[in-house]
């Protein structure tokens, strides 16, 4: 299952990948979206790359579907695990996986942050695959309307700290 989500920001793409990139960014985010036991386990950035890892505790944006429920639990431990490259003064790609402990799923996609001094971008695109027998499409289908919901909010509290 394969989301595509389009993040326009009125913030110029440096001041954008500074808070990406910002412990203390990070840290007051995930606050904000009610993870808990956050951890910055990996942030490295130069002029042409940068890697992040980030762990935390995070719930479900909504109800586990009953057949689903043995692999969820109320709250989930989460890595997300972002390689950053620099194409040009205005464009980065990003690599990234979401790996949810205990679940059954390859959660990855890639983002592309493009723009100028004033605006910029992230285009996100989001592959969801579980292979799991008879139920691998529903939980495919819950986690990328999970994801979608989270990635929304998260979207909306990084307009609102820039």
């Amino acid at each position: 299952m394969e989301l595509q989500l389009t993040h326009p920001y009125q913030a110029g793409i440096g001041r954008v990948l500074g808070a990406f990139f910002d412990k203390n960014h990070i840290l007051e985010k995930n606050a904000l979206l009610g993870a808990r036991n956050v951890n910055v386990a990996e942030l490295k950035k130069d002029e042409a790359s940068a890697k992040l890892v980030v762990e935390r505790q995070m719930t479900t944006s909504a109800e586990v579907p009953g057949m689903l429920a043995s692999f969820h639990r109320e709250w989930n431990q989460v890595r997300q695990e972002e390689h950053w490259f620099r194409k040009s003064d205005g464009e980065w790609h990003c690599e990234f996986r979401v790996h949810i402990e205990g679940v059954p799923a390859k959660i990855k996609g890639m983002m592309r942050l493009e723009g100028s001094e004033e605006s910029c971008i992230n285009h996100v695109t989001l592959n969801v695959r579980c292979d799991v027998p008879l139920m691998g499409k529903k939980i495919a289908a819950f986690l990328a309307d999970d994801s979608r919901a989270k990635i929304d909010r998260e979207y909306e509290t990084i307009q609102q700290m820039l």
